[in-house]
């Protein structure tokens, strides 16, 4: 913890920069509107992403005001998918707040999550080439794609681990790749150089993702601050379910799809199968997975020296791969 702590301190002041820049681009002649995108922008949390960009940034040169620019708009749209996601999964609390579809509802949520897309769009056409532009935009269509092709799986118990890696590959992964893709990019990064960072932040993605999914299983409400389970309760297959009915005994295998197919899977019958999870070993065994993706994100660093910033990412790194919220 120390060391993630020590790497958020080499970017302060450009994260403290970048939150400026967001407050005033969220202004708005309409005060119900701006209280609406206000609020919506404090799901934030960790600032992964802008982090990313900023330290990759520093890993190969300096920030400039592009770094700024796109960090601003990678959290924007980052924020704007968690809007989108608590409604599709219909979540209720995120970092202990209510969820901008319960403090209002799920149309006000559409909206706010689309102003936060437009504005970052609006901030990457700023900029005179538009390789940023392309690259935040595949990645939006990247995570929209994964988000429907997730839909499109569940109830689909018989999903294999490839397939999985397949489907998250469309979700967390985009946008931390390209966060760290721009940050070398806008630096002057050559690219070889470039691809290097953003192999590191497609892994580091990848086990964010099956972190996420083994927290909603067995983390605990209080600490998490977002609503838990919903995997379960909405049927979607993650990497713990996937290894448990892939290895459970048929008796047991069969118990547990006959509780997932049930008209009415509620949150008790979900408490169960994450108990039932967490006992057979499934759960250590995905974390144990996210463990080597995070090896292998640090190991895309191996060629560059050993500076405060490279340090600074594979402390953040590992603190994606440790992570309990």
């Amino acid at each position: 913890m120390q060391d993630v702590q020590e790497a958020y301190r080499l970017i302060d002041r450009e994260l403290n920069d970048m939150e400026e820049l967001a407050r005033r681009s969220l202004d708005s002649v309409d005060p119900f509107v701006g209280d609406v995108v206000r609020y919506s922008f404090r799901f934030g949390g960790k600032r992964l992403r802008p982090a990313t960009l900023f330290l990759t940034a520093k890993a190969v040169g300096a920030v400039t005001e592009s770094h700024l620019r796109t960090a601003t708009a990678v959290e924007f749209i980052h924020t704007a998918s968690l809007i989108h996601d608590d409604i599709l999964d219909g979540a209720s609390i995120r970092r202990h707040l209510d969820t901008v579809n319960v403090r209002w509802n799920a149309q006000i949520g559409v909206l706010a999550g689309d102003i936060l897309l437009t504005r970052a769009l609006e901030f990457m056409t700023r900029e005179e080439k538009m390789y940023g532009f392309r690259c935040l935009t595949d990645a939006c269509r990247k995570t929209c794609e994964g988000e429907l092709r997730q839909i499109g799986t569940i109830g689909r118990f018989d999903m294999t681990c490839e397939e999985y890696f397949d489907v998250i590959a469309g979700k967390t992964a985009p946008l931390l790749a390209c966060s760290a893709e721009l940050g070398a990019h806008y630096a002057g990064a050559d690219e070889t150089t470039t691809e290097r960072f953003r192999q590191f932040g497609h892994r580091l993605g990848l086990a964010f993702q099956v972190i996420d999914d083994i927290l909603d299983l067995v983390g605990e409400a209080n600490t998490a601050g977002k609503t838990l389970r919903t995997d379960l309760i909405n049927r979607k297959p993650t990497l713990p379910l996937i290894l448990y009915l892939r290895d459970a005994n048929e008796t047991d295998r069969q118990d547990t799809l006959t509780r997932l197919r049930r008209e009415h899977l509620d949150a008790e019958i979900a408490e169960e199968i994450a108990t039932r999870l967490h006992r057979s070993g499934a759960v250590e065994e995905a974390r144990n997975e996210a463990g080597r993706l995070i090896d292998q994100a640090v190991r895309s660093l191996d060629v560059f020296p050993t500076t405060e910033a490279v340090k600074a990412l594979i402390a953040i790194a590992r603190f994606v791969g440790n992570r309990t919220k």
